[in-house]
């Protein structure tokens, strides 16, 4: 076979990988939200655990709010937080409510926040909407993100205030 045969197939090859990824992804992203909600969360959590904020900043969407405060902005101090602190997050009930591109988590939360200490917070609630995003860095896709919290107010306060 001649250089040009080579890359022809070579060619080929690619654009039938390239297909099925696509193809992969859009059969996966039809999939179940309750699932993918709650994988993502879980993934999120272990990440913070572990001290490893890309997992947990990958959920969060750019214009995430806690109670009507945007701080989407702040990915750096979230980052450097996860980072030194290893927060520990337990959801008590994690199961989405899911109402077309949007999803609520209404839960009790525990935090363990390293040297800050450990907080109960009796009702958050962690609103999810579907965001446009890109898979592989070229495929256009649509993830699930955390777009809201929201929680008693004095628990925020308490919380800041360490």
């Amino acid at each position: 076979m001649n250089k040009t045969g080579k890359t022809l197939i070579g060619i080929v090859i690619a654009i039938a990988v390239v297909f099925g990824i696509r193809v992969a992804l859009t059969l996966s992203a039809n999939g179940d939200d309750r699932k993918m909600i709650s994988q993502a969360l879980g993934e999120a959590i272990k990440a913070s655990r572990e001290g490893r904020p890309g997992g947990v900043v990958e959920l969060l969407s750019d214009s995430l709010k806690v109670n009507n405060i945007d701080v989407g902005p702040n990915q750096r101090q979230i980052t450097q937080f996860i980072r030194e602190q290893k927060p520990d997050v337990v959801v008590q009930d994690p199961s989405p409510q899911i109402t077309g591109d949007e999803a609520r988590i209404v839960s009790p939360v525990e935090l363990d926040l390293g040297l800050l200490g450990k907080r109960n917070l009796s009702e958050v609630t962690l609103i999810f909407r579907k965001e446009d995003s890109t898979a592989f860095l070229v495929f256009p896709t649509r993830k699930w993100r955390l777009t809201e919290v929201r929680a008693p107010e004095n628990a925020v306060t308490e919380l800041m205030s360490g």
